[in-house]
């Protein structure tokens, strides 16, 4: 229920934050095994690709990152 709650905050918040709307040109998504990236590092990226995901996507989308960055420090 926490999860459902939160999930439906972020994706408003990113969704009123930026504006920003997948356009899924000759390649609609699809419940198959994909990699998705983002074209910069940003810490938001993860947040916008996952809002851009249709909503029966998103709960199998997972995120992967850089071991060296996450694990740089106890607090990461």
């Amino acid at each position: 229920m926490l999860a459902k709650l939160m999930a439906f905050f972020l994706l408003g918040l990113i969704r009123v934050l930026t504006g920003s709307q997948a356009r899924w040109y000759g390649c609609p998504p699809k419940a198959e095994q994909r990699i998705y990236f983002a074209n910069h590092q940003s810490h938001a990226d993860l947040v916008m690709i996952w809002a851009a995901l249709p909503k029966e996507l998103r709960h199998m989308t997972r995120a992967i990152a850089a071991r060296d960055y996450w694990t740089k420090t106890p607090f990461k």
